[in-house]
This record gives C-alpha cells, sequence and structure tokens, in this order.
C-alpha cells in the first residue's frame, strides 16, 4: 500500500513541475531535449512552431482583391458614343464615320447610341483637337488625315498626340487601289495642252499634306496650284463642277464615278497621269482614255533630284495612313481592349461591307490594322534627320496652324 501511495506522490509530483515548466516561463522558445541513444530518439522530429509572444495579436493572411472582369454591358450601357470628323457631310470621311457608327450598334449593348459630329476646318485639325481633348473613356472616336500624322512623326508639336499613345484601332480604307488625275475638258485636252496653257491648273485640297504628287511637282516647275481650306471630297468635287477648280484626283470609279456620273457622260475628263497604280483600263475606257496611263514620274519636262524622290517615297508612304480611327490618349486598357475586339467585327461585318459598295467605295476597302499603321508612323518618324526636312519641305505640313 506504501508502495502504490509512493508511486501516486510521485507521479503527481511530476506532472506539477511539467506544468510550471510549460507555464511558467517568459522565454518562448522550447528547452532542447538531450538526444536519446535509443533508435527511437533517432528519428527527426518535425521543429515546433513558434509560440506568439504575449500581448502581439497574431493578424490574419491578407485576402488577395479579386480581379473583376470588364462588363461592357455595365460599361457602355445607355451611353452615347461620339464618332468625330474633321471634314463637311457627304465626304469620304463623314461616309465612313457614319458606317462605322450604324455597323458599331450591332457589337456594342443595345442601349449604346452612336453619333456623327462634323468639325471642318483647319485641314480637319478641329475635328482632330476636339478628338484628343475629349474625356479617356472611350467614349469618343474619329478618323485623323494622314497629314496629321506625318506633322506628329516629324515636327511633334500636336499636343496630346504622342503617336505611342494615342491608340490606332486600325483603317477601313488601307488597300493599294488604283488612282488617276485628270483635267477638266473645257481646260485642255492631253499633258501637251497643259504644258501650252501658259498658266498652273488649279487644284482642290483640305490642306497641305493632301496631295504628295502634285505638290512635289509644283515644287519642281510642274503645272499645278494647290487650292487649300477646302471641307473634304464632296465641297472639291462640287468646286470642279462650277468650274472654279480645273484639275482634280477626285474622278475614279468610287468619287466621280458615284457622286458625278455625268462628267464621264459629258466627256469633261481627261485623265493624265496617276499617283502610285492606275485604274482599271476598262474605267478609262469610259473616261474615252485608250493606251498606257503614265506615272506622273514618267512626264515629259519633270526632273526629279534622288534625294527627293526618297522624301516623296515617304510622303506617299504616308498617304495610306486614309481614314484613320483612333482613341485619345489615356484610354483605360480594359475599355480599349473591348472596343478593338469589337472594331476588328465591324470592319469585315458583311452589312458593312455591303454598304460600302452601295455608297460607291468598293475599290478603297481594305482593313488595315494597327500595327501596320503604326509601323508606317515609325519609318516616317525615323528618317534621317536631312530627309524628315526635306519631307516636311516638300508636304507643306510644316505650315500647318497647330494650337
Amino acid at each position: 500500500m506504501r508502495v502504490y501511495r509512493f508511486v501516486s506522490i510521485a507521479l503527481i509530483s511530476m506532472a506539477i513541475v511539467a506544468f510550471g515548466v510549460a507555464c511558467g516561463s517568459d522565454d518562448p522558445t522550447p528547452t532542447p531535449v538531450p538526444a536519446s541513444n535509443s533508435a527511437a530518439a533517432e528519428t527527426t522530429q518535425a521543429p515546433a512552431p513558434t509560440p506568439t509572444p504575449r500581448g502581439v495579436v497574431r493578424k490574419p493572411a491578407a485576402t488577395p482583391t479579386p480581379q473583376v472582369a470588364f462588363d461592357p454591358e455595365a460599361y457602355f450601357a445607355n451611353k452615347t458614343i461620339k464618332v468625330i470628323t474633321g471634314t463637311s457631310p457627304g465626304g469620304g470621311y463623314d461616309v465612313f464615320s457614319r458606317l462605322v457608327s450604324a455597323t458599331a450598334e450591332k457589337y456594342f449593348p443595345k442601349s449604346t447610341r452612336f453619333v456623327v459630329q462634323n468639325l471642318p476646318g483647319g485641314g480637319q485639325y478641329r475635328g482632330l483637337r476636339a478628338l484628343l481633348d475629349s474625356d479617356p473613356d472611350g467614349m469618343t472616336i474619329g478618323p485623323v488625315h494622314s497629314r496629321w500624322f506625318q506633322r506628329q512623326a516629324i515636327v511633334g508639336d500636336i499636343k496630346d498626340f504622342d503617336l505611342e499613345k494615342i491608340y490606332i484601332l486600325g483603317s477601313p480604307t488601307f488597300s493599294p487601289r488604283g488612282d488617276v488625275f485628270c483635267v477638266d475638258s473645257k481646260v485642255a485636252k492631253s499633258w501637251e495642252d497643259v504644258l501650252a496653257l501658259g498658266r498652273p491648273l488649279l487644284m482642290g485640297a483640305a490642306g497641305p499634306g493632301n496631295e504628295p504628287a502634285v505638290e512635289f511637282m509644283s515644287k519642281n516647275g510642274g503645272p499645278f496650284k494647290l487650292v487649300y481650306g477646302y471641307g473634304g471630297t464632296s465641297e472639291i468635287m462640287a468646286a470642279f463642277d462650277r468650274g472654279e477648280l480645273d484639275f482634280t484626283n477626285r474622278c475614279g470609279p468610287g468619287t466621280a464615278g458615284r457622286l458625278f456620273p455625268e462628267w464621264a457622260e459629258q466627256g469633261r475628263l481627261v485623265p493624265l497621269f496617276y499617283e502610285k497604280s492606275p485604274v482599271s483600263s476598262d474605267y478609262l475606257a469610259t473616261l474615252g482614255y485608250t493606251g498606257k496611263l503614265p506615272s506622273f514620274l514618267d512626264l515629259p519636262g519633270l526632273t526629279v533630284d534622288p534625294k527627293q524622290l526618297e522624301a516623296l517615297q515617304a510622303n506617299l508612304l504616308v498617304t495610306d495612313l486614309s481614314r484613320v480611327f483612333i482613341l485619345p490618349e489615356g484610354v483605360p486598357d480594359e475599355v480599349i481592349k473591348y472596343w478593338q475586339d469589337q472594331f476588328d467585327k465591324i470592319m469585315v461585318d458583311d452589312g458593312f461591307i455591303e454598304s460600302l459598295g452601295i455608297a460607291g467605295y468598293t475599290e478603297d476597302y481594305g482593313y488595315g490594322k494597327s500595327a501596320e499603321m503604326l509601323s508606317i508612323v515609325r519609318r516616317v518618324r525615323d528618317l534621317d534627320p536631312s530627309t524628315r526636312d526635306l519631307v516636311l519641305e516638300m508636304s507643306g505640313v510644316g505650315k500647318l496652324v497647330v494650337n
């Protein structure tokens, strides 16, 4: 009996000592236990977690904020998207702005409205300025003329038009279409007649940089004078129709054939040359022209300096940037992505392409994407300084008023 009582007292004493060691120490680090020689002690034990010091409250781990997916229905619902064009109603930029707007309604939330705003003036700078000054929320887009890309690539003085920060959506008219330049038959019947006139032919344009080949020829003694200030194609063609102008490149099937088909019937148009590639011989036949249409570089009496030719080719390259739709600087990435996805669909939409045909722009159609547009701008921007200066002088974009 004494033995049992002794064992019980010993066990109770050991428990009290163990309890005191566990609870009475201010040191959170456990006391090391000497290694045992037994085989069981040789097994490696996982280290015990370090106890939290007294008075310290352990904070729960931060929960990552979930990424909320962009919701176009919520963002664009009941909003109005403005498409700004710097031309008068009826011209090519206006027509494409309206066709893009009409087709976009198929791909944006149903309650989203699209309106086209015409702001002609300053060689389309007024429209560009309004676009660049708009809120960067994806509610304003618009087509930009090539002259402003050229001015920014060479001079770089247009506020909020950093070519690496705006977003280029693309162009519906990036295609190697044929062209033709014509004189009014009331004035001349051939290139030889033009040279014998003793005065320059008058050609209309919205502003400098619009007609690089003619600007080049006029600076090299060619019989041409550019008259600036027209609001777009429709105004230029109306001026030609009433005899205010006597030379035009709006005599192709997509322009004269669409807006003034009677010019061909009246024999009003005399083809003289082409700039990049000629229109079809079938169309030339409707104008009464037979034979091979010459390039402007092959016209008699025109001399070309090799350095000037390099600058001219850069100018012609930039003219491919026709009707380039952009978003202003600062639009959120998720809005840009949504816009680009929808713009891609608009450009290949069957109804959009059919509408282009009805409007007479079948030959102009060709979807140029953002990367292609930006590549052209960078090529001009990265020309050697002497060539850039010559491009600036030849194109006339250095005379454009920017404020």
